[in-house]
């Protein structure tokens, strides 16, 4: 079974991290996305769990060192895939999408047989 849950912040994602150890879910099998790939490997990091890559939502031009980067990154296809991996819905993707773009921590949690 997958479960996903959108948080506000760290402190937050801490609680959701723990329900999902304490429901069965093994670290190795809880993601943390965020608008920022540091963010989420912030938060991972710190809980000791994934850290899944997002194409960075931020709309600031950074010039020719930022684009370059930009385009080893992440794409929103890559993302959309990864979430289809860990068995999300495409309702479910939509929503972590929007709760993505508007700031929030998504977490998702699954078991090994569905990844």
């Amino acid at each position: 079974m997958v479960m996903m849950k959108s948080v506000e912040n760290g402190v937050q994602a801490q609680n959701a991290i723990e329900n999902f150890i304490s429901e069965g879910y093994d670290r190795d099998h809880i993601h943390v996305f965020a608008n920022s790939n540091k963010r989420a490997e912030d938060i991972a990091e710190f809980y000791n769990v994934d850290a899944g890559s997002t194409a960075e939502t931020s709309g600031e031009n950074k010039g020719f060192i930022e684009s370059i980067k930009n385009f080893f990154q992440t794409t929103p296809e890559d993302f959309h895939n990864h979430l289809t991996k860990l068995g999300l819905s495409d309702t479910d993707q939509i929503t972590a999408k929007n709760d993505l773009d508007s700031g929030k921590v998504v977490i998702v949690a699954h078991h090994p047989e569905r990844y």
